[in-house]
């Protein structure tokens, strides 16, 4: 009986670490994504930025066929983003694209945790470091094209943005932005 509980514990704590193991690998990857982003942000305004640690959940949005053709279709429902979007984004789409964005409705993180050999400069939004001459950012989950294109929407005070990066040689660089909304 106590070699059971045993052998079940040691296997509960194996399955926690490799969970562990695999968020510290995906918080890191989250935050060579936002590293481009936060020093386009930064070009046109020097401030201190800050960001949200919570992620919104991005969920992908299929329009009905009567949504599609509508001239210009409706908007997707408010927290979504659609699939349509989401293909404009990245030129030559193919099926097996569509049904891989679809299979990401539920992004493993919630939070992002600062990774400082990244992201130097870059601060968590908390009720003490909130400052007029600041800027402040919150995230969406990303959606992944493959393992080297990925998109992700940035949230500030007045504006939301969606960006395309690709990666080269573990590096993550903007190659589309669009203006999502402005207050």
């Amino acid at each position: 009986m106590i070699n059971k509980f045993l052998k079940f514990t040691f296997l509960f704590l194996i399955f926690q670490l490799s969970l562990s193991c695999s968020n510290s690998k995906e918080n890191k990857e989250l935050n060579k994504i936002i590293k481009p982003i936060v020093n386009n942000e930064r070009r046109f305004n020097p401030s201190l930025i800050y960001i949200s640690d919570s992620l919104k959940q991005l969920k992908v949005y299929v329009p009905s066929k009567d949504e599609v053709e509508q001239k210009p279709p409706p908007p997707p429902p408010s927290k979504t983003t659609s699939i349509d979007r989401l293909l404009a984004f990245k030129k030559n789409y193919t099926k097996m694209d569509s049904i891989k964005i679809l299979n990401q409705n539920n992004y493993k993180l919630k939070r992002i945790d600062i990774d400082k050999s990244i992201n130097v400069n870059l601060q968590i939004i908390n009720s003490i470091n909130k400052k007029k001459t600041a800027i402040y950012l919150s995230f969406s989950t990303p959606i992944y094209f493959d393992n080297n294109s990925v998109y992700i929407e940035v949230y500030g005070s007045a504006k939301g943005i969606g960006y395309l990066l690709n990666k080269k040689k573990d590096t993550w660089k903007i190659v589309n932005q669009k203006l999502l909304w402005i207050h």
